[in-house]
């Protein structure tokens, strides 16, 4: 139909209309129509890597400045350093890692580093807290180093989500880590770390918690090896009691049958 010379637009589109229009649905991305998995993940997970400037005295005298780089994760409510699971407090951790020097040139280096975490609930009826991690480096290869500026995270956490994420420079004598007594710190450390042949500068396997109260056996270490695991006397335990006596009973009751009754063949 027709009006004043321009044709009218149906109002239902015919079966060829309809078709056409399935047609072109079924054509499309299904990423348009499925949910995006990236912004629920990046709400639980975190991460961030991170350069602290330090100064490291050479050999020669000079003065040289390096930037350690730390991988700083947070997720399902565990905070991780370089793969290191750490918990609320002051913990000194010995791990491999990249260094970079001047002139776009990095290698990797065995660091020690004093980690603080703090949690703050920020109300008491919600799951809402504050997490503050502070950083300080204290030698690389056990060379002494010398930090000014300390990298503070901060995550703003609920039900543990990651709501905010800022970052940003103290200076190290007004940080909250330098104020923490050294003798209290957590020590983590890995156990045969000289001569091994590490591919990745993160440490993911074979770390385990010390700390510094401990009393274990004392152990003489070569030059540039660090101490195995602390050595330590396990009593008996009832189960393997338990087999030693079964044990004995069945040779006493095999000597009392052979004994009391013979074999005839």
């Amino acid at each position: 139909a027709e009006y004043m010379g321009v044709p009218k637009m149906e109002a239902a589109m015919g079966p060829r209309e309809l078709l056409g229009l399935m047609a072109g649905l079924l054509l499309l991305p299904p990423s348009l129509f499925a949910p995006n998995p990236t912004a629920a993940f990046s709400r639980v997970v975190s991460q961030e890597n991170i350069k602290i400037k330090v100064n490291i005295l050479e050999t020669t005298g000079d003065i040289q400045e390096r930037q350690v780089v730390l991988n700083i994760t947070y997720v399902n409510g565990q905070v991780y350093v370089n793969d290191f699971p750490l918990k609320s407090g002051v913990t000194r951790i010995k791990c491999q890692t990249l260094i970079l020097k001047s002139g776009n040139h990095d290698t990797l280096g065995i660091v020690s580093v004093r980690i603080m975490i703090h949690e703050w609930p920020l109300a008491s009826s919600s799951n809402l807290q504050l997490i503050v991690v502070q950083e300080e480096v204290t030698d690389i290869d056990e060379k002494q180093v010398k930090q000014d500026e300390v990298i503070e995270i901060d995550l703003l956490v609920k039900d543990q989500q990651v709501l905010r994420h800022t970052n940003y420079t103290v200076p190290l004598e007004e940080s909250m880590l330098y104020s923490s007594p050294r003798n209290n710190d957590i020590l983590f450390t890995l156990p045969n770390f000289a001569g091994k042949d590490v591919e990745s500068p993160l440490q993911t396997t074979s770390h385990y918690l010390l700390r510094q109260v401990e009393t274990t056996v004392d152990e003489q270490t070569m030059p540039g090896k660090l101490p195995e695991t602390p050595l330590r006397t396990e009593p008996p335990s009832s189960y393997k009691v338990m087999c030693q006596w079964v044990e004995d009973l069945r040779k006493e009751l095999c000597t009392f049958w052979l004994n009391s009754f013979p074999v005839f063949f």
